[in-house]
């Protein structure tokens, strides 16, 4: 049985260190009492999202980022322009203090 469900819009998000807007974030306790997480975050189709460190601020300003690795895209509120991409937590989101730089961007 789900625990301590939490919804939350994550602002201000980076994945690997590149910007990739805004995302939604679930937050839960599992039947065995571990915590878990997972981010949906719209993009455009093709987008080239890999497995990384998800980072990004919450609207009161905290901090928080955690390691994801990218799911399946399912088809976005834009039709075939955009999809929605499913990030699962790997491990913690953890709360982070915002002046240390998280990994730089990945080269083109």
């Amino acid at each position: 049985m789900v625990r301590n469900h939490r919804r939350f819009e994550l602002l201000q998000v980076t994945l690997g260190g590149a910007p990739i807007g805004s995302a939604t974030v679930d937050t839960w306790e599992d039947q065995d009492g571990e915590s878990q997480w997972s981010a949906r975050v719209l993009m455009k189709i093709g987008h080239g999202l890999s497995d990384g460190l998800l980072s990004g601020l919450t609207r009161d300003a905290r901090a928080l980022s955690g390691q994801v690795r990218v799911g399946e895209d399912q088809q976005g509120p834009s039709g075939a322009r955009s999809v929605l991409v499913e990030l699962h937590g790997r491990g913690p989101l953890a709360e982070r203090d915002p002046s240390v730089p998280q990994d730089p961007p990945k080269p083109a």
